[in-house]
Order: C-alpha cells, then structure tokens, then sequence
C-alpha cells in the first residue's frame, strides 16, 4: 500500500453523515442528514436537512447533540427528500465513517418509497484499518486526533461529514488506486473484517462461528456456509441486533459437516455448551418436560416429569419447553374438553370444583359424569401430542454423505438422544462407553423432522 490514489478523488464522490434518534434501524429515525458533493477532488456543494423523526427526540440525544428537540417541529419527514437524495447520491462513491450504520438507517427508510438509488460505497474506517493497523482506534475522533484534524463540532452531521472529507483525503495519499478498488469491492464487510475472510469460508454445509474482541458472538448453521455467513452482512440492516453484532465481528470460523442434519445437530449443541451472545433461541438447555398419565386407581392423574423420568412406555402427552408451557396447555385441555381442574391437579379441595357450578365441567368431581368418560376425554386429547416411539431397539448411527467433498459422518443416537457425531467409525467404541446425555427437545424435533423428510436415510444398527 504505497502511492497516491489519482482514482479516489477522480471518481464523483457524495461524503454522508447522519444523526439517528437511536440504533435500532427499524424503530428509529434519521433527524439530521449532510452530504458533501465532491468533483475532481474539490467539494461543489454541500446539502444539510433537519428532519422530523415523527416523535420526540430522546434527552440524551437531544443532550449529546446540543439540540433543542423544538428545532424539528415543522420539518419535512424523510419521504419529502427521498428523490433529492437519491437523484445526489446516484452514481456516486458514497464515503462514510461507519458507512454501514449510517446505510442501515437509509435502507429502511429508501424502502417506504419507490426509490433504489445505485451507488458505490467506500467506508473510511474501514479504509483507515486498512492502512493505520498501528492505531489502537479507528472512530471519527480518534482519527482526527492522530492526523491531526480540528473537530470544530462533534455529533452532528455536517460537522462530521467534513471531518470524513479530511480524513479521506489524508488517508488518500496512503493508499493506490489498486487497493481503493478493492475497498468499493468490500463495502458490504463490517469493518473488522477482511475479503479473505469470508472468501476463507467454503461453500458446504456446517456451523460457523463470530468472535467478537473477546467474547463468542454468535454460532449459525447452513447447508453453504459461505453464502449465509455474506447474507449476514448483506442484511444487517434489517435490525439493531443483526446491525450491532456484524459491527463487533472480528474473525469467523466454521466446521464442515457432512449434510444439514449435522449441521443442526452441531449448531444446537455448541449453542448450548457456548452461550454465544446473540443467539437466543437455542441458548437454553432445554430439555423439556411432558404430562405422564398415571392410573391412581381411582382414575388417571396427570404428572409433570422431564421424558427421561417415564417409567418403560408409560402414556403421556407432550413435550414442552417449560412448566409454565406445560400447565397452559393443559388448563387450555380442560376448558375445551370440560375437564375438571381439581381432578387434574390444578386445583385443591374436596366435593363439587367452582367450574362444575358454573357449567364448565361436566362434574366427575362430584358424581354427576362417570370418572371412566372424564379420563377417556383426557386421553383424547393427550393422544394427540404424544411422543413419537423410538423406532429402533437400541443405539443407532444415521450416516450422512457429502459427496461433492466424498466426506461422511455417523451420528450415534439413542431413545432420540444425540450421543455424538463421528468422522471415523473407529471411534464408536470408546463413545458407547459414554453416560447418556439428558433428552433434548431441540436434538429430538431435529432429527424427528430429518426422518420423516428423509425417510430412506441410512441407518445403521448397533
């Protein structure tokens, strides 16, 4: 990287900085917008717009910007500039610092209208990484302050859109023509990143990792890694969870699986044993519990137990997240099916329950039904979310092929239970030996659903 970039200032350039009322792309509003219009090197204009967000500005932005909220009262909204800005930025490089927040913001508010303005885009912090590693920072004020920059004004658009303009234009003189293309190729990368890192990524099926500066961001699962980790990116924009942790990305990594059911199985597990920040669906262990449908002698009693706890092939109903799932559901049961609660369970005393004297249960808990109709209802109804059986009578291997990359894999199970995934047979000795890990709903829906998709999947018996 040496040389005077001739191509950088050449191009028609529209440097942006903007001010949100927040971080969230989809709630929250640009209220002020700058653009810097650059020809031949020179700036020819300068726009800046107040703009209404559509509420109150937020004290703490109204105190960092040094805004009174009133100065937008009367202003045009977004959608009365939309065709001013696009017809200004098309063509252009748009250049920004943090290019991809300010993007985010504007993605979601070009798309109330009917207006795709094409640009390039080249972020100057990126480009600033790039070219000053030594730096221990790469913000808009920590870039001033090394390359010797006034900051006249800070938290606000059209001062810190000529802060980007003076910084592109000493970072200029760093960088040659080759390498400025190859940031207008990048612009879709969060700024930690690098082309290489992603192209490093293959295109087959497995489980992919985000690190952040010093924590497990995310664990992510695809049938073609590469493509889903760009779509990431592609999309930040989407929401301030997708857009905050794409900002903190620092280096990917990923384990090849030999097909999708691996990739799933893989993905869960690590979930678990990680707690990555921003995976929420999957973090918990889940285990789940079920309604055993146990005969007291008097009639059926429901009892809520984890699945490992049924006793051989004992009736029950359900698999559920949580207790509370669990107890909605069958409350849910007893008001459609005129069920009496205090004989579920799920409520105390003696004679006559308070539904029965309100028409809603048909009364075996005080003689008016026979308990053999109330328990059949209940069965009806439990029957319905029954467990599946296990299908086979001990431990089995599902084998999954890749042959594009003439990879395979055996994933041991037993009773729905993950026990591992091998990539050589020659380890199943030594797993067997292993302690039953607890059931899993998640591992349990997973390869329920793989079966009957793919019915005719191998299946070894051992």
């Amino acid at each position: 990287m040496t040389g005077v970039s001739r191509e950088l200032l050449q191009r028609p350039l529209a440097v942006l900085a903007v001010q949100t009322t927040g971080l969230h792309p989809g709630k929250d509003q640009i209220w002020e917008l700058a653009l810097l219009l650059v020809e031949q090197g020179q700036v020819v204009a300068r726009h800046h717009w107040l703009l209404d967000p559509g509420f109150t500005l937020p004290a703490t932005v109204a105190r960092l910007s040094a805004v009174v909220p009133a100065e937008l009262d009367g202003q045009p909204r977004f959608a009365a500039l939309a065709s001013e800005l696009a017809a200004r930025l098309q063509g252009r490089v748009v250049v920004g610092h943090n290019l991809r927040f300010a993007l985010a913001f504007l993605r979601r508010a070009f798309a109330l209208t009917a207006l795709r303005p094409s640009f390039s885009q080249l972020c100057s912090e990126q480009l600033a990484r790039r070219l000053l590693p030594e730096l221990p920072r790469h913000d808009l004020d920590a870039l001033c302050e090394a390359l010797g920059i006034f900051r006249f004004m800070r938290h606000r658009a059209l001062a810190d859109a000529e802060s980007t303009w003076q910084v592109l234009q000493q970072l200029q003189e760093r960088v040659d023509d080759a390498d400025v293309r190859q940031q207008l190729r990048r612009a879709a990368l969060p700024v930690h990143l690098q082309a290489a890192d992603v192209q490093a990524v293959p295109e087959r099926p497995g489980v992919y990792y985000f690190d952040g500066a010093d924590a497990l961001l995310y664990v992510g699962k695809s049938i073609n890694l590469r493509r889903r980790v760009q779509s990431h990116f592609q999309n930040d924009h989407l929401s301030r969870r997708s857009l905050q942790m794409a900002q903190q990305v620092r280096a990917i990594r990923y384990r090849a699986t030999a097909g999708e059911l691996g990739a799933l199985l893989l993905e869960s597990a690590e979930v678990k044993r990680l707690q990555p920040l921003y995976n929420r669906q999957l973090r918990r262990q889940r285990g789940g519990f079920t309604w055993a449908l146990r005969d007291e002698g008097s009639g059926i009693s429901p009892q809520l137990l984890a699945p490992e706890q049924l006793v051989g092939a004992e009736p029950h109903a359900g698999l559920f997240r949580s207790r509370r799932q669990a107890l909605d559901w069958l409350r849910q049961e007893a008001r459609e099916q005129q069920l009496c609660l205090r004989l579920l369970g799920l409520e105390a005393g003696a004679g006559a329950c308070f539904a029965a004297q309100l028409g809603q249960c048909r009364g075996a808990c005080c003689g008016r039904e026979p308990r053999a109709e109330h328990d059949a209802r209940l069965l009806a109804g439990c029957n319905r979310l029954r467990l599946v059986a296990w299908p086979w009578p001990g431990a089995v291997a599902l084998v999954e092929h890749d042959a594009r990359h003439d990879f395979r894999q055996w994933h041991v199970l037993d009773q729905w239970r993950h026990i591992a995934t091998l990539d050589d047979l020659a380890e199943l000795p030594a797993v067997m030996q292993r302690p039953r890990p607890a059931f899993s709903l998640d591992a349990y829906q997973i390869l329920l659903g793989h079966l009957r998709r793919y019915p005719a999947t191998e299946v070894v018996a051992l």
